[in-house]
């Protein structure tokens, strides 16, 4: 049988992947998981990864990187060339959520088998995809943060969404994936046939 910190890791590769699954379904998506709420002259704008949606339903197409602007006030600037171009860096969201995944499923292979190589596998995908998570945590705390004092300054009001929270529980849970696959690939594993590999 595989060692118990492969079954920790097993969880928070899983929960993980499910917390960066639900920040990546954003606007245009959905707009209840948003990274920003702009409030401006009486009507909401969510921005969230692929675009932003105006409360009401319109939203703008899915695309990887557009335009900051308030939907329901297009004369307002609040995204300069940089922040733009920053916003493709949101596809690291579901990059990260699908390297969670594969850690996952490599994890599973690694309890079913009794495989270190496997585990090991895991704990490789749970450290890309930790280190991921981390640096698309550090751009949207950049964009989102600078958007919102850019509205502020407008003249309206924003606050910081759920997503943005999702993200930090995701970067957290692959980082201590990381450590526990590592841990249960140093650990002693079943032999014979029955485990699939001799140890």
């Amino acid at each position: 049988m595989a060692p118990s910190p492969v079954y920790m890791s097993l969880f928070f590769c899983f929960a993980a992947m499910s917390l960066l699954v639900f920040a990546s379904v954003s606007p245009p998506a959905w707009s209840k998981v948003n990274f920003l709420d702009a409030y401006v002259n009486g009507a909401h704008t969510y921005f969230g990864v692929f675009g932003e949606c105006l409360s009401g339903g319109s939203c703008t197409t899915k695309s990887v990187g557009y335009n900051l602007s308030i939907l329901n006030d297009p004369s307002l600037n609040i995204g300069s060339t940089a922040l733009n171009r920053l916003t493709s860096a949101l596809i690291l969201h579901p990059i990260a959520g699908g390297l969670a995944l594969f850690a996952f499923i490599f994890g599973i292979l690694g309890i079913a088998f009794a495989s270190r190589f496997a585990t090991v596998l895991m704990g490789l995908f749970a450290t890309l995809g930790a280190f991921t998570a981390l640096v698309i945590f550090v751009i949207d705390m950049v964009l989102w943060n600078i958007t919102k004092n850019e509205v502020s300054s407008a003249g309206g009001s924003a606050t910081l969404g759920n997503a943005n929270w999702l993200t930090v529980g995701a970067t957290v849970a692959l980082f201590l994936a990381m450590c526990t696959s590592f841990c249960g690939a140093c650990g002693r594993f079943a032999t014979g046939r029955a485990a699939g590999e001799k140890y």
